[in-house]
């Protein structure tokens, strides 16, 4: 069970939201709560319009045959079309802490289509189709290594890029300081850190926007690569490439980078 509703403040929503999913047997999602959301989050849920994904497309949510994460990946918040991923998975996280929900749950929220971004300061945009969106949240300890997690998350996006790229092909992908990637002197995505302090760990949302397949209004990541990817599988690899990444950074710092 994804979460253990007994425990919690979750109550039946009266119109569906954005659907909790879980990798049971490594080859697809099971939607597991398609209507329920933590009370917290219901009255923005229903004002957001949350779209449900349907059944017939639960199998297609993540190619989960090529995820080898312990945890990042496996569990999944999803709608069609959201606001932001960035304040839908605060919200949740929050609601699941307070549950005292396991701290491996990595919850990592996604949508195909998503209308209020989150950018530094009170920044928002509209995100083209063709553009990957999606947060996920890490736990850390040392407040000393906050800085450093945007940068490590940028780090993993461009392995994440060459690992799609064949030898011969070279990507230009950079990081520009402090949260965008460039590609050929075009912005190809950004990324966003937001930490919350609670029961002495620093909460991190990160939030992901990377354009894989729209060559406008700048450059997409389909254009640099030999073959082109999804979003989906793209996103199935970042968390490949991450998860470890992440672990040796708790335990080592940046310095092994």
């Amino acid at each position: 069970m994804l979460l253990d509703l007994a425990r919690s403040s979750f109550q039946r929503l009266r119109h569906p939201a954005a659907a909790f999913m879980s990798a049971a047997d490594n080859t697809a999602m099971q939607l597991l709560s398609a209507s329920d959301l933590p009370a917290t989050i219901q009255s923005w849920a229903l004002s957001a319009h949350v779209q449900t994904p349907s059944s017939s497309n639960n199998d297609t949510i993540l190619p989960l045959t090529k995820l080898r994460t312990q945890h990042l990946g496996r569990h999944i918040l999803y709608g069609e079309t959201l606001p932001s991923t960035q304040t839908l998975l605060q919200k949740v996280s929050l609601e699941l802490r307070l549950t005292d929900v396991q701290r491996d749950f990595r919850l990592v929220c996604w949508t195909p289509s998503q209308q209020g971004g989150k950018g530094r300061g009170s920044n928002t945009w509209v995100s083209p189709q063709g553009c990957l969106t999606f947060s996920f949240q890490s736990s850390l300890t040392n407040g000393a290594s906050l800085p450093f997690a945007q940068y490590l998350v940028s780090l993993a996006l461009v392995r994440t890029i060459k690992s799609f790229a064949a030898a011969s092909t070279p990507t230009n992908v950079y990081i520009k300081w402090p949260n965008d990637l460039y590609a050929n002197n075009l912005k190809l995505g950004g990324i966003l850190c937001q930490s919350e302090y609670f029961q002495e760990r620093f909460h991190v949302t990160t939030g992901v926007g990377i354009n894989v397949s729209n060559p406008e209004p700048t450059v997409c990541l389909n254009q640099l690569l030999p073959s082109p990817v999804t979003k989906e599988t793209f996103l199935v690899e970042f968390c490949n490439v991450y998860e470890p990444m992440e672990e040796q950074f708790k335990t080592h710092g940046f310095a092994p980078f």
